[in-house]
């Protein structure tokens, strides 16, 4: 019941004010009955929210980092990658003012923490403005000479960036838990090193924001195809993997079997739990619709790459419990779980399987269960699919998959 005020507990008390009032005749009641319902007719009465998937709206896809610092650049054919041309001062402070801006802070924090070197305001200038530069770890000679290409390739990214939000939205939502309202999924295209990461989530504490952020490194991603083109198509997955991680960084600290997993995580045996869940549907997202799907995904019997992801995950799971082995050996282990090259992501690959065998015996709604219920609810529920095919692998009890 929507009351306005508080006149009506008032009322209801014997000994209240109201009670001692004389009662209108009944002319005036029924005037004090019009303009209540007139009253109630002009006052915007507060509604519930209704949870709703993740939608396009919701995506937004800043291509200004990487076509703002591509700027600076001449265009291929002046210059060299090893001595571009003389810098003047106002590109100097171009690059200084770069440096400064939420997506290029973000990202050399990302390399603070990868590369444990904190790259200051000048050195970051010096990098933009000698791509033969290698600074901290960041070496934008290979983006230099590619420019041209990455130009052409944020053109495109531009020009489809309303339908690239439809797809990514419709591809990683299907999968989330709905939700009454939806922060950014703001993806910050940048221009960063070769060989170093082509598309990162990061958490808002490292991102400098009030919610997760995706950087994709466009100089890496022209490695995606041998045309623009392919590229984009290419990206476009790796896109709505990354935009399932950056949603439910937003919806996993409200749901109650999300709650043993959350960063920082003490048990090993959850981390890598944690990682088959986030990672392996993410992993499926990005690999299920991808061309030549069907030669990985083989419903029948389970192909190479899925028997050996399981099977690495059980020596894996053997490993970090082994107290007697090193401390530095299970780390490395665990860090292999989402780390590395793709099939050798034991976590990932084996919960993109498990994923995969969710959906196609159980269905969607059975998957979505799976991810709004935590790793636990996961693991269990590929559990009663692997116990109805002996074909199937299984996941080690000591991870809780039943």
């Amino acid at each position: 019941m929507h009351t306005i005020g508080s006149w009506w507990r008032a009322s209801s008390r014997g000994r209240s004010s109201l009670n001692r009032r004389r009662y209108p005749a009944p002319a005036g009641r029924a005037l004090l009955r019009a303009a209540a319902l007139l009253l109630s007719l002009t006052i915007a009465v507060p509604t519930a929210a209704i949870a709703r998937s993740l939608a396009a709206s919701d995506v937004v896809l800043d291509l200004s980092p990487a076509t703002d610092l591509l700027a600076t650049w001449p265009k291929a054919g002046t210059g060299t990658a090893d001595a571009p041309r003389r810098v003047r001062a106002a590109e100097r402070r171009a690059a200084l003012a770069l440096g400064q801006t939420p997506a290029y802070r973000a990202l050399r924090a990302f390399i603070a923490a990868e590369n444990r070197c904190t790259l200051a305001d000048a050195e970051f200038a010096r990098a933009v403005t000698h791509p033969d530069s290698t600074l901290c770890g960041l070496s934008l000679q290979p983006a230099y000479v590619d420019r041209d290409q990455i130009r052409a390739l944020a053109a495109e990214l531009h020009s489809y960036s309303d339908s690239l939000a439809i797809w990514i939205a419709a591809e990683a939502g299907r999968y989330l838990p709905m939700a009454e309202e939806w922060r950014p999924v703001r993806f910050w295209f940048v221009v960063s090193s070769r060989w170093s990461f082509d598309a990162v989530t990061l958490s808002p504490e490292l991102a400098g924001t009030t919610e997760p952020i995706v950087l994709i490194n466009l100089t890496e991603v022209i490695g995606y195809g041998a045309n623009t083109n392919e590229r984009v198509r290419t990206l476009a997955h790796v896109m709505a993997h990354e935009a399932f991680h950056s949603a439910l960084r937003q919806r996993e600290r409200l749901l109650v079997g999300w709650a043993k997993y959350q960063q920082p995580i003490r048990s090993p045996l959850d981390y890598i739990a944690r990682v088959m869940t986030d990672e392996g549907v993410a992993h499926w997202i990005d690999w299920g619709g991808r061309p030549g799907a069907d030669s990985i995904f083989t419903r029948s019997v389970p192909g190479p790459h899925e028997a050996k992801a399981f099977d690495q995950l059980a020596i894996a799971t053997r490993r970090v419990r082994d107290r007697d082995s090193d401390f530095e050996g299970r780390t490395e282990v665990l860090q292999m779980a989402s780390n590395g090259p793709l099939w050798s992501k034991y976590g990932a690959i084996s919960g993109m399987f498990a994923a995969y065998r969710i959906e196609s015996q159980l269905g969607l709604d059975s998957l979505r269960a799976a991810v709004t219920g935590g790793p636990s609810e996961f693991l269990k529920m590929y559990g009663r699919v692997a116990a109805a095919d002996t074909l199937l692998k299984r996941v080690p009890a000591a991870l809780g998959g039943g």
